[in-house]
């Protein structure tokens, strides 16, 4: 009723205002739309107070002031969202008003979240603090999360208004009335009263934009009523979806399914629910829990009673373990039943409960959860299944189930949840423990009880895990405690730790153990053969130990903790039962040794003393030191303080040797047994001279003498040392190192900034780096190109003059850098393995080889760099050109071809989805379809065909500027696309093109083809087929943005069938003709662009004015289009000017 008054009101006066007859059509217009707006106002209106929970569309609204983070902050938040598939509502419109406030409301009411972001200018905007006001109205009417972003502002500014704020409620109020000023200012401070996110309390925008992301993914976890249910069970939908495709497998067979992990990781909580949810559609079913505690407690015929008393519904008794009577199993036999076993540790306990799995009938399934691996193996299960951590998200919600009411969220104790969280490492125990403890708590028992845990485990925790550890033999406990006090984060090898931990030569139980360890999930290795555990188990262990001794800690077998080992240490209080040291120096500080310090700890194996690269250790070993103990297998002691180790030191049981940054002029004289000896690393002791002789370390594999200047020559014996690997020689004074024994195996060995090296001749055929960066010597070997195996190859800052014409066949090279090598002056053909060539800043660089057009084809470039290689010849220049052309092109083709991916990490990694060339040059090549000389340009694909893929390929001037300046990390071109019909609508992608710092001296041409990038443009031209695009470079340098100057830049799509042409076309080309065509060529530009199909265009140019408009014939549609709307305009015109003389009194 309240519509039609109004519309009748409104057209009543719209009819009395015309019959006047003086009118014009502008008035009628205007009219008509108030007509409009007045109706859907009212229709909006009454709607509006008809709901009372809007359905819920987007999972977050974004309140912001465009004017302070459109250009940055909001791009990387929107991409956030989308990479976290978090459906967020970004106004991107730059101006606001009455037409879309509706739209707007609509969107605050039907979001999960409300993020309002707090800036500078944020209260200069009416819009900002409408938006504001509708966002709290929704939280206390619909109960709306709404968390706070201060973004390069503090708090209290918004809270209390100062400050930028203080002068835009100035400006508002001149504009605005007294009451709704009043209402922003109250509403502005309730909202800057919420607990939120201050953007000055993070690094980085980086973290920042993380801490966002989180928050946001929690609370958005917690609303979601489906994946928490009453019993608090998180993260275990996975799990239980695969092992119930297990059960339903059609297969008649028993299946035997094992759920495995160590403690506390949820496996009982797991096959409890699978059990719950499907036992009903069993004959029969029994879940045995505590297995093990079961079967020690109540014996196995006891445990067979109720297992068939349970399945058969029906009392079952056995006189001795064996006596089931054959009637029993042939009725079982006819029975489909579910078993599950849990806690199982006995590797013989099926055989023990039924013997064989398939007495029970067809589709039965046995479920077994255990820590031990071996026990599913044994009993030859048919699928093992190993219960991961929980991700962080899991966690948290996890923990707030138990911490905190189930449907509330309480932004004050995040930080303490956070640290509960990564202290747990994703266990579901540890969770649910601290959770209940901490429930109801104040924050500073939350403090106390988290400074406890750093100490001590939680003795519920403890007591769990600990089962694992009593579960182990002798050997195996000892194991396990030596990686968790000392060998866990020192990143060392299966075999080293085999070597380090064996009682004699042929003992082998460690490997044994390691893989015992493995397999009751208290350790993991990875592909690199290095051992690593959950946190919770290492602090099991430690805790372990200290129950050893608790009073004295000198009696403990594992020294680990700071103030136990300065108390042992400076009071001279260790024993023999000390087995291992570990500490690092700056933690116990004032500590003076006694030069008997290690006489009473005569078993001590393993002493680790790191400390800071610039600390000094001079004042710990103030009157020297006597003796190490002769049993010592691993010694570290970075800034050992003495010129000589004891006059009786015997190296005969050490493993690893690392005195780095030592004070030591010599190691030892003589020559003593070391055939234990695979580590000896003195790297960065100024004062050693010479090395002892170590012809007797047959096992040697690591060698790292660098910087150490006073070393000028290498002892003969390491040329015999058969299983050498590194060789770390760098910043010595060695004037050379030649030699006729080929190490053969030798991978990598270092002589960078040996600045006085000028003969080199060691070869191994199993190396796969080496580095002669910043060395004298002026040529490589002729036998270099018998190191097959070579990948890296560093020649930077070295007198190297040029490249062997072998050079071609180290078939596995992969990267090489030439950088400011000054006397190259040739570079020869390069094998097709190559993926990168750094050749920055060659000035005396003349010439560049290249192989056939074959040849190149087979090549895999990534990266080539001859910035400042500006006495490059011309026929160089072109054929770099050309090799680009095609490298740019054999990537894009790939990657049309590649699957979409979301380039998650292309901040960090982005050299993996890009192809780079850099050469010196002022003039976009020819074969790029579209060219400017300016920062912006129009492409138009509205007349080629799309039913193939389409990717970009980019190009880029770097101009010369007047001064001398520097293009630095971070390298960026700044991409903005904006619609060809408005260009208010836009939207930027970023290209990195460089990490390094380069002196620009000359302009230089840039071809790139950025995957992300090109996945972009290939999806907006799939509905947009004119776009405009503008370009910017810029770099960091010297910890500020600055630009950099562009001579113009050029595009070309790029498709599949245009590949193909492309590739019949080059193929065509003989290499050596086009070297000829060069020098015949009048206007050097000799590769012209490709004829290709009308269909399929890549390289035609498209002739464009320089405001970026052209024109082409229209399609037949688009002109009769605008005929119609002209006509209809026409038409309307000549009825009004007909009735306007006439005027509507006849009406």
């Amino acid at each position: 009723m309240v519509v039609k008054t109004e519309g009748f009101r409104v057209c009543s006066n719209l009819m009395a205002y015309s019959s006047s007859g003086a009118s014009q059509i502008k008035y009628v217009v205007f009219l008509c739309l108030l007509l409009i707006s007045k109706l859907m106002g009212v229709a909006s209106k009454q709607v509006s107070e008809d709901k009372f929970d809007p359905q819920i569309k987007y999972d977050v609204f974004v309140n912001f002031r465009g004017v302070d983070i459109r250009q940055g902050f909001l791009g990387y938040l929107t991409q956030a969202f989308h990479q976290k598939q978090i459906h967020a509502f970004v106004d991107g419109k730059l101006e606001k008003g009455d037409e879309i406030w509706p739209s707007l409301v609509t969107a605050i009411e039907r979001s999960s979240i409300s993020l309002t972001i707090f800036s500078g200018n944020y209260a200069s905007s009416r819009w900002c603090l409408e938006e504001l006001v509708k966002i709290l109205e929704c939280r206390e009417k619909y109960g709306q999360t709404v968390i706070p972003v201060f973004y390069n502002v503090y708090p209290t500014t918004v809270r209390h208004q100062n400050g930028s704020y203080e002068k835009a409620f100035v400006e508002l109020e001149k504009k605005y009335n007294l009451t709704t000023v009043q209402r922003w200012r109250h509403t502005l401070k309730k909202a800057a009263d919420l607990s939120g996110i201050a953007s000055f309390d993070y690094r980085t925008e980086v973290e920042l934009l993380g801490e966002i992301i989180n928050i946001v993914n929690l609370v958005l976890l917690k609303l979601d009523k489906h994946s928490l249910n009453l019993k608090g069970f998180i993260g275990i939908d996975k799990p239980i979806q695969y092992l119930e495709s297990l059960l339903h497998q059609k297969s008649k067979v028993v299946l035997v399914i094992g759920i495995w992990g160590m403690g506390g990781i949820g496996k009982t909580t797991i096959a409890e629910e699978i059990f719950d949810k499907q036992y009903s559609k069993y004959d029969g079913y029994y879940f045995m829990a505590n297995a093990k505690e079961e079967s020690g407690r109540q014996g196995i015929i006891s445990l067979k009673e109720k297992l068939f008393s349970s399945i058969l519904a029906e009392n079952v008794k056995m006189n001795t373990a064996n006596g089931l009577s054959t009637y029993i199993r042939r009725r079982m036999g006819r029975m489909k039943v579910l078993i599950v076993l849990d806690d199982v540790t006995d590797l013989n306990l099926l055989e023990k409960l039924f013997g064989n799995p398939n007495w029970f009938g067809p589709g039965s399934r046995i479920i077994i959860t255990t820590r031990d691996k071996q026990v599913l193996i044994t009993n030859k299960a048919d699928e093992i299944y190993q219960v991961r951590a929980l991700n962080s998200s899991e966690a948290h919600e996890i923990f707030n189930f138990y911490a905190f009411n189930q449907s509330h969220f309480d932004m004050e104790y995040y930080k303490l949840s956070k640290r509960v969280v990564n202290y747990s490492k994703g266990i579901p125990l540890v969770l649910k423990v601290l959770g209940h403890l901490l429930r109801g708590k104040d924050k500073e028992i939350w403090e106390s009880q988290l400074d406890k845990l750093k100490h001590m485990p939680n003795i519920d925790v403890y007591n769990v895990m600990r089962l694992s550890y009593d579960d182990l033999d002798r050997k195996e406990q000892q194991i396990l405690l030596d990686l968790a006090c000392f060998f866990v984060g020192l990143d060392l090898k299966v075999d080293h730790i085999k070597t380090l931990l064996k009682d004699s030569e042929r003992d082998n139980s460690v490997l044994v153990g390691l893989e015992r360890l493995k397999d009751k999930a208290l350790i993991t290795i990875s592909k690199d053969n290095v051992v690593s555990m959950h946190d919770i188990i290492q602090e099991t262990a430690w805790e372990i130990v200290r129950q050893e001794s608790i009073e004295d800690p000198g009696s403990r077998s594992r020294l680990r903790d700071s103030d136990d080992i300065y108390e042992v240490l400076q009071n001279d209080k260790g024993t023999k039962a000390t087995r291992s040291i570990r500490v690092h120096l700056s933690l116990i500080r004032k500590l003076k040794l006694s030069p008997h310090i290690f006489t009473k700890m005569s078993k001590l194996q393993f002493l680790y003393f790191p400390s800071r690269y610039d600390e000094d250790g001079s004042d710990l070993l103030p009157y020297g030191l006597q003796s190490f103990p002769i049993e010592l297998r691993y010694l570290a002691w970075m800034h050992y303080p003495l010129k000589y180790l004891p006059e009786k030191f015997s190296a005969e049981n050490l493993v690893i040797l690392d005195l780095s940054y030592s004070e030591v002029e010599k190691l030892w004289d003589g020559v003593q047994n070391l055939v234990n000896l695979k580590e000896v690393k003195v790297s960065g002791s100024k004062n050693l001279k010479e090395l002892p002789d170590l012809s007797r370390a047959t096992n040697l594999e690591v060698l790292d003498i660098s910087f150490c200047p006073q070393l000028t020559s290498v002892i003969p014996s390491i040329f015999s040392l058969s299983k050498l690997k590194k060789l770390d020689l760098r910043a010595c004074s060695l004037t050379k190192l030649t030699s006729d024994n080929h190490l053969s195996s030798l991978s990598y060995l270092n002589l960078g900034s040996c600045t006085k090296l000028k003969e080199f001749s060691m070869i191994s055929e199993n190396m796969i780096q080496l580095d002669l960066s910043s060395t004298s010597v002026n040529a490589l070997p002729s036998s270099f190109e018998c190191q097959s195996k070579l990948e890296m190859l560093w020649l930077r800052y070295s007198g190297i003059e040029s490249l062997p014409s072998s050079f071609k066949n180290l078939v596995s090279l992969r990267y090489l850098s030439v950088y400011s090598a000054k006397e190259l002056h040739t570079i020869t053909e390069l094998p097709p393995s190559l993926e990168t060539l750094e050749a920055t800043d060659c000035m005396s660089l003349k010439i560049v080889f290249f192989p056939s057009i074959d040849e190149q084809l087979k090549e895999n470039r990534k990266e080539v760099y001859f910035w400042n290689c500006l006495d490059l010849d011309e026929q160089s220049v072109k054929a770099i050109e050309l090799n680009a052309h095609i490298n740019v092109m054999k990537s894009a083709y790939q990657h049309l071809s590649a699957p979409d991916d979301n380039y998650h990490d292309y901040n960090l990694s982005h050299g993996l989805y890009q192809v780079k060339y850099v050469y010196p040059g002022s003039i976009v090549p020819e074969w790029l379809q579209y060219k400017t000389t300016k920062d912006d340009m129009i492409i138009d694909l509205s007349s080629t065909s799309h039913s193939s893929s389409l990717g970009f390929v980019f190009c880029f001037v770097v101009s010369y500027p007047k001064f001398k300046t520097i293009i630095g990390h971070r390298f960026t071109f700044y991409i903005t696309i904006s619609d060809y019909d408005d260009e208010s609508k836009k939207d930027s992608i970023d290209i990195y093109m460089s990490d390094s710092y380069i002196w620009l001296l000359s302009d230089h041409v840039c071809v790139i083809y950025d995957q992300r990038c090109s996945r972009y443009l290939s999806n907006r031209a799939k509905n947009q087929t004119r776009f405009k695009i503008n370009v910017e470079a810029k770099a960091v340098a010297v910890a500020r943005q600055r630009g950099v100057g562009l001579k113009g830049f050029g595009v070309s799509p790029i498709y599949k069938a245009g590949y193909h042409n492309f590739m019949e076309d080059i193929k065509s080309i003989s290499y050596h003709n086009f070297i000829r065509q060069i020098n015949t060529s009048t206007d050097h530009s000799v590769f012209q662009p490709i004829n290709t199909s009308a269909d399929h265009s890549v390289f035609q140019p498209i002739n464009t004015s320089a405001d970026h408009s052209f024109f082409q014939p229209m399609e037949v549609s688009e002109s009769m289009y605008l005929i119609s709307i002209l006509g209809a305009i026409l038409c309307i015109s000549f009825w009004w000017l007909r009735y306007n003389r006439r005027g509507f009194r006849h009406v």
